[in-house]
């Protein structure tokens, strides 16, 4: 892998699968990648910091010759002048507002045992209710969408899903209700 990594690179193709998979070919790529990268070119380096230098140097000694700025200063003249204290008035005092009353708020329907809840998100097809929990039970009915459903038990992670034990018709069983990146398949209904 790693004369594979080599000649790719000596070629200018690049593999990303064996690049991010094998560590051999990424070692052998970036070897003949750096070594054949351009250098530094140190000249052009002191170049620029010599003439950075000098340019520091000219503006040190410039500012030497034309010295600080010289800035007339006005010159106050003494004058008196008589107030008579005036008396300040006294802010209102605020009234403070009422407190606002908080309107209770609803919380959302969530799945709970003896709960309803309908079937979304499976499109054209069925929601599987299968004869236990996971991937490879038995299939023993197909719940379409938008079809109600009593929930009887549950949650419980199987397969990287979760599942809850539910009853639609005269029929129970159980389907996933939650797939592993969060798409839901049962809704809650409020009660």
């Amino acid at each position: 892998m790693y004369e594979r990594g080599a000649a790719d690179a000596e070629r200018g193709e690049f593999n990303p699968f064996y690049y991010q998979h094998y560590y051999y070919y990424r070692q052998g790529y970036d070897s003949v990648r750096r070594r054949n990268r351009p250098g530094i070119n140190r000249v052009g380096i002191l170049l620029i910091s010599g003439i950075g230098v000098v340019g520091l140097v000219a503006l040190v000694w410039l500012i030497g010759r034309i010295g600080p700025a010289v800035v007339a200063q006005p010159v106050a003249s003494p004058t008196t002048v008589a107030t008579t204290p005036q008396p300040s008035p006294i802010p209102p005092t605020p009234t403070p507002l009422p407190s606002p009353t908080p309107i209770p708020t609803e919380a959302p329907p969530t799945l709970q045992v003896g709960g309803r809840a309908v079937v979304v998100n499976v499109g054209e097809a069925a929601l599987r209710l299968r004869a236990s929990p996971g991937l490879t039970a038995r299939v023993i009915a197909r719940i379409p969408a938008g079809r109600e459903v009593v929930l009887l038990e549950g949650p419980i992670e199987v397969d990287g899903y979760t599942w809850w034990r539910v009853e639609v018709g005269s029929q129970s069983g159980w389907c996933a209700v939650a797939t592993p990146d969060g798409l839901t398949f049962l809704e809650p209904v409020a009660p």
